[in-house]
């Protein structure tokens, strides 16, 4: 038989083996709550930061669609058949600052319709800052005609071929605004408020 001295330094080192099995149980339950906390901690300044970038662009879209609205939308809106914008539209940087930082947390907005929202209603509002700066091209042409007399016929009909050139734009610029309008309502109704 076993002596009495080998027992005990079999039941110490069982019961030490034992002790680091439960020891070390408690160690990795542990570290996995520690991990699993840390993650949930993330995950939250994650969302939390999304919402605060989609608040951002619901105040820089309604920003800048209420002051278009103001210097130039009603006019656009009111625009008839035929008629001109015939007025200098200063555009002289870049408006987009909130969507253009933040172009590449784009992909991560959860919702599939919101994204698309975005992406569709800023290139839309790029759009037609890029019509309004062809439009000022096309108006600086007609208004250095017109300012020459038009004492020729050659002169009176390069003055007419601007001003319908400018006319026919218009047409395309109401169309456009229109069409931003309804990216905007739309963008605007899934933001989160």
């Amino acid at each position: 038989m076993l002596s009495e001295a080998l027992m005990q330094n079999l039941f110490g080192f069982a019961s030490g083996l034992i002790g680091a099995a439960v020891g070390g149980v408690f160690t990795l339950y542990a570290a996995r709550q520690s991990i699993v906390a840390s993650v949930v901690r993330e995950q939250k300044q994650d969302e939390k930061e999304m919402q605060n970038m989609l608040e951002a662009m619901g105040v820089e879209m309604s920003t800048l669609w209420d002051f278009h609205m103001m210097r130039v939308g009603e006019r656009v809106e009111q625009l008839r058949d035929g008629e001109a914008l015939e007025f200098y539209y200063p555009l002289t940087q870049d408006y987009f600052t909130i969507y253009d930082t933040n172009a590449s947390k784009i992909g991560l907005v959860k919702d599939p319709a919101l994204r698309k929202a975005i992406v569709v209603c800023y290139n839309k509002c790029k759009k037609v800052v890029d019509g309004f700066k062809y439009n000022n091209e096309l108006y600086r042409d007609y208004a250095q005609a017109a300012s020459v007399p038009v004492d020729l016929p050659q002169q009176r009909k390069l003055v007419e071929a601007k001003r319908g050139m400018l006319s026919e734009y218009a047409k395309i610029i109401r169309s456009d605004h229109f069409e931003l309008k309804a990216y905007v309502e739309e963008l605007t109704r899934l933001l989160p408020r």
